[in-house]
């Protein structure tokens, strides 16, 4: 097909900034390095994994060929090749030039820093609001000044925080774990704060879409796990067997429900109005009454996420558990998802 992908989770942090010249911090610039070559289970043979560094990790790429056929061939540069896709973890006008500097097509480019403050504004974690407001649910909403977080706390005491951009569950809290001060300083930074009830949660999962040609198709589940509001890890399971778990819990017919009503929004709410891509759509089973129903909508991702990745994994018949370890050895009975760089790894403890 011809795409190119880029590793670039500091993303989420240049679209709070709002601008295409942006330094990284340290920590997302070891992300990217430790994660750089998790895109290869996105692809096939006939697209591209573009690197920043010249030994491309060749070691690794020789034994996941060699174990699970082939995927996106690493390159360093852009220039002479064949390029009819930019694919990257997230795009924004950050992303845009860095495609550029490693010699991207221009028409392609151009159209990514054109269509910047459009990828920007869907972003916003006022995308979810909308789905979840589509559905019906008024458990959402927009504070611009504290008045409106105080009556939103009064009729929702257990309630989260969030930032309108951030990632990786930073720029998430508890109501009763954020002051004041700190709350007027994320609307004095991003205009507003968005505010959601909170659940009593069992089991967290997610629904993989991609919107194209101004429709949204299902792509596939993940189920993963957290620690705090941070990403723990995925369950390397199939379609079918997250689909059981969750259906067993708060039934099959729901679950289908909450995957058609929610691609339905967001092909009203992002593909018609232009957005091509993933889509990851994170919800929660949890607690009602005596039984269980679905958060249809925690966090609405237009990105590719975690959960993309451990589906290609599962895709190429791995199954276990997929979890992110620091330093360089594996665990026994387990294998690297990604190229040793960096700080971290991701690894697939396999069953």
């Amino acid at each position: 097909m011809n795409r190119v992908f880029l590793f670039n989770p500091e993303n989420d942090i240049a679209l709070a900034a709002g601008r295409q010249n942006f330094t990284p911090p340290k920590a997302a610039v070891q992300m990217a390095l430790s994660g750089a070559t998790l895109p290869w289970w996105l692809g096939d043979s006939d697209d591209y994994l573009l690197l920043s560094d010249g030994d491309m990790r060749r070691e690794w790429f020789a034994e996941v060929v060699e174990r699970f056929g082939g995927g996106p061939r690493p390159v360093v540069s852009l220039n002479g090749l064949e390029v009819v896709e930019l694919s990257p973890w997230g795009r924004s006008a950050y992303t845009a030039r860095l495609f550029r500097k490693a010699g991207a097509p221009e028409p392609l480019v151009r159209r990514d820093m054109e269509r910047a403050d459009f990828y920007r504004s869907l972003s916003h974690r006022r995308t979810a609001m909308r789905v979840l407001h589509g559905l019906g649910f008024d458990s959402v909403t927009e504070a611009a000044c504290l008045d409106d977080v105080r009556r939103f706390a009064s009729r929702f005491p257990d309630f989260y925080v969030k930032a309108p951009w951030s990632s990786s569950g930073r720029g998430v809290f508890r109501g009763r774990d954020i002051s004041e001060a700190q709350v007027a300083g994320i609307i004095r930074r991003q205009g507003s704060v968005m505010l959601e009830r909170g659940y009593d949660g069992v089991q967290d999962f997610a629904a993989l879409y991609y919107a194209r040609g101004g429709d949204v198709e299902f792509h596939g589940y993940s189920m993963f796990f957290t620690g705090g509001a941070a990403y723990g890890g995925n369950l390397l399971l199939t379609d079918e067997e997250i689909a059981r778990r969750i259906g067993e819990m708060a039934g099959a017919a729901r679950l289908a429900e909450v995957r058609c009503e929610v691609g339905r929004l967001l092909a009203e709410t992002a593909a018609a109005p232009g957005y091509e891509g993933p889509l990851g759509v994170d919800m929660l089973v949890y607690r009602s009454g005596d039984g269980f129903d679905i958060a249809p909508c925690i966090e609405v991702n237009l990105r590719y996420t975690m959960g993309f990745v451990a589906h290609g994994a599962v895709e190429r018949g791995v199954r276990g558990r997929m979890t992110v370890t620091s330093g360089g050895d594996i665990p026994a009975g387990a294998f690297a998802l990604s190229a040793p760089a960096g700080g971290f790894r991701f690894i697939a403890e396999v069953r």
